[in-house]
């Protein structure tokens, strides 16, 4: 599987370079689109879900086919949340058994695996994702530990792959 990670900050990818994101299979590209093309693109669900529908989801990612004729490719892939708990003040937290988890390396870990499933499943399969940083909300330079446990994540479903 290829992925392609954009942002429209070079300080940002480079810190995502560092990182070790760099490799046959990842490619990072400096602009506000994949300059391949790609069969889907992971997003937060508070993009897709305006456009296409649904809500989030805590035990799973979500893959949404685009309906919408536009640039944006066939599919996008929606990570799912951290679960949450209800506290006894009556405030959502992060369940305590994830709250050392980093949401990047749950998102990526999560969204990967789904668009594994994905394909074991399906006739039309993603051969290609975007992961646009903007739209995730990870396109933060000086955040170095999400794009590490982003990488993490990646390097262990595609070891998995093949």
């Amino acid at each position: 599987m290829q992925i392609v990670i954009t942002s429209r900050k070079a300080a940002t990818l480079d810190t995502w370079r560092r990182a070790g994101a760099d490799g046959t299979e990842v490619i990072l590209h400096l602009g506000p689109r994949s300059p391949l093309p790609v069969d889907a693109m992971v997003v937060a669900g508070v993009h897709a879900f305006p456009r296409l529908g649904g809500r989030p989801r805590w035990d799973r990612a979500q893959i949404i086919e685009n309906t919408h004729e536009d640039d944006w490719p066939k599919y996008l892939v929606v990570p799912p949340t951290r679960p949450m708990v209800l506290g006894e003040d009556r405030v959502a937290r992060i369940h305590p058994d994830y709250r050392r988890i980093s949401p990047a390396g749950y998102a990526a870990s999560r969204a990967l695996a789904e668009i594994v499933r994905w394909n074991a499943s399906q006739d039309d399969t993603i051969s290609a994702a975007e992961v646009n940083l903007p739209l995730l909300e990870f396109d933060n330079p000086a955040d170095a530990a999400s794009a590490r446990a982003f990488h993490r994540a990646l390097g262990e479903v595609l070891a998995t792959t093949g």
